[in-house]
């Protein structure tokens, strides 16, 4: 209703011009759409475009960047943990059966350590802590089974009681079994090992942690040894002599 006098005004709410300017936008959608295709295509510029929508309008992609010098040192220092020592019995055990030497060594588990016992023989010259020629390979294989483990670990050098054979340049059996250990730890940082490697010398102490069920000779034999200690507790830097 209006007002006596008043001029009604009639306003026309139609929607048809909505449709109107569709059809409008299609028909030049239709038109960009013929003229791209008839049109030579850049391969260089529109992949160039296409690549800098795809990272504009995808927020969740990766980022990546080159590694600093420090990281790509050592990257694997980080992230190694101790492993549980009957787990990585199973480990060594495999790994040592494919090396001549090293399946000649004896594994046992103790209460709050593992020990691997290498006969000095097969790595080292009779009287002497160099490394043999012919062990390189089976250095080579016990530091790769390393490589990954982040338990502390030892090296004890031990030997039958009595005087240094004749010719070693060693005045005791005590040197001696302290220069194989740190010749073994030297050996194992040279193909990798990174951790801490604490070294000892137990002289004549050599049949201590020795099975008794093993054959005599074979029991004689490992007197002369490197026992490597592998610990419930994490690795440290460098290696360490007493």
């Amino acid at each position: 209703m209006t007002e006596f006098g008043a001029t009604e005004i009639r306003r026309n709410y139609s929607k048809g011009w909505m449709i109107t300017f569709a059809d409008l936008l299609s028909l030049m959608l239709a038109f960009f759409v013929l003229l791209f295709a008839m049109s030579k295509v850049e391969v260089d510029s529109w992949k160039a475009l296409v690549d800098s929508l795809s990272n504009r309008l995808n927020p969740l992609s990766e980022w990546t960047r080159p590694l600093l010098e420090t990281e790509r040192a050592a990257p694997e220092l980080f992230a190694r943990r101790p492993m549980d020592l009957d787990y990585l019995a199973g480990v060594l055990q495999a790994k040592m059966a494919d090396s001549e030497i090293l399946a000649k060594s004896v594994l046992h588990r103790l209460d709050d350590r593992l020990v691997v016992s290498l006969p000095g023989d097969l790595i080292f010259p009779i009287g002497h802590a160099r490394l043999l020629d012919d062990s390189q390979e089976a250095l080579a294989a016990l530091g790769a089974a390393l490589k990954p483990v982040g338990n502390a670990i030892e090296l004890i050098g031990r030997t039958e009681a009595g005087a240094p054979v004749d010719g070693s340049p060693f005045n005791s059996k005590w040197d001696l079994t302290l220069a194989r250990a740190l010749s073994l730890a030297n050996g194992l940082r040279a193909v990798g090992y990174a951790y801490s490697i604490k070294v000892m010398g137990a002289a004549d102490a050599g049949h201590q942690d020795i099975s008794a069920e093993l054959p005599e000779g074979q029991r004689n034999s490992l007197s002369r040894r490197i026992d490597l200690v592998i610990r419930e507790t994490p690795a440290q830097g460098g290696v360490d002599a007493p």
